[in-house]
């Protein structure tokens, strides 16, 4: 069965979870909240052990964990976390001898939100025409991404005007995350029960901007490394387990860059689209170009896949500690 990520915590209200659950896809919020509702209805249906395995490397040990009873739980709960965007050919045909499997004691939820397309794949056919679950995750484009908020002011019952509205939705950037953490921040101020208009919004905004991801963000788009460093100190202090957001956003913006130094600048608005960049944020990419080659772009994308690594404890090392040196070698690289 195909269903959209958005869906999963109301069907698996109604449903049990299936032996084998896949979530990709390329909205980060909505596929951690769909793992969050499959980890949840494991537990409810009694799978109250839960162990992951990281990467294809472990993918020669995945049929044998499944088919080997836990020593502690009657049922297990196993999660493979994969990063790539295609399977290579021992984890597809891994992939697919799992269609052949009872798993009575065990489920197993797949979460790669990076797979490209893999409903064209051997092994997807085999899984998914068997009554197994595969969850899927869209990009929003503004009229998706205006449709969440809403859909999640309604839920936090927060209510705004049409205009705080409008500007709760610029200020977010097209990001699900920026949006939950401005809506979980609304919801615990002392005005959240009276409607909230853009003057207040505003205010509640600034309350927590100045030293917000998006202002790391921006202090990297603009190349100011000492800024940048004086913010992820700030932010480390006040909420170091906070830290999907910035890695997100080292990511988009790395990818957005590194797009646009490749095409032609008649193709660039393509990008924004894809990218989700509004009108009014379009300028401070184009003057970022100037400030980031391609192969300073190529060492942040690989920083932000190894601090995606930290986050999930498939590779050692501190967060916060190897995002500020990162900054520190960039300004030490800087012409003074």
């Amino acid at each position: 069965m195909n269903l959209a990520a958005q869906d999963t915590a109301h069907y698996l209200k109604q449903h049990p979870l299936p032996a084998v659950t896949l979530i990709y896809g390329s909205e980060a919020l909505l596929n951690s909240e769909a793992l969050d509702a499959a980890r949840a209805r494991a537990l409810a249906d009694g799978y109250d052990e839960r162990q992951r395995l990281y990467g294809d490397s472990r993918i020669d040990s995945l049929i044998q964990e499944l088919e080997t009873p836990s020593l502690f739980a009657p049922k297990r709960l196993l999660e493979l976390h994969l990063d790539a965007k295609k399977t290579d050919k021992a984890t597809s045909d891994t992939l697919r001898r799992l269609a052949e499997l009872r798993l009575e004691n065990s489920r197993l939820i797949i979460f790669a939100p990076n797979l490209d397309k893999p409903h064209t794949t051997a092994w997807y056919k085999a899984l998914f025409s068997q009554g197994n679950l595969a969850i899927a995750s869209a990009a929003l484009y503004p009229p998706q991404f205006a449709k969440q908020i809403a859909q999640r002011l309604q839920a936090a019952k927060l209510r705004l005007t049409e205009a705080a509205y409008e500007l709760l939705v610029a200020n977010c950037q097209g990001n699900l995350f920026a949006a939950k953490q401005a809506i979980e921040r609304l919801t615990i101020h002392p005005q959240a029960q009276n409607i909230i208009d853009d003057t207040l919004l505003t205010e509640l905004l600034d309350d927590f901007s100045q030293f917000n991801t998006f202002a790391l963000s921006d202090a990297i788009l603009g190349a100011d490394w000492p800024k940048a460093h004086r913010i992820a100190a700030r932010l480390q202090a006040e909420n170091p387990r906070d830290t999907t957001l910035i890695t997100w956003l080292l990511q988009r913006d790395a990818s957005l860059l590194i797009g646009l130094h490749n095409e032609a600048q008649n193709s660039h608005g393509v990008l924004y689209k894809q990218y989700n960049i509004y009108d009014s944020q379009q300028r401070r990419y184009q003057t970022a170009l100037a400030k980031h080659p391609p192969g300073a772009l190529r060492l942040q994308l690989r920083l932000a896949a190894k601090l995606d690594r930290i986050t999930k404890g498939a590779e050692p090392g501190d967060y916060w500690q190897t995002l500020k040196q990162h900054l520190i070698n960039n300004q030490q690289r800087q012409p003074a």
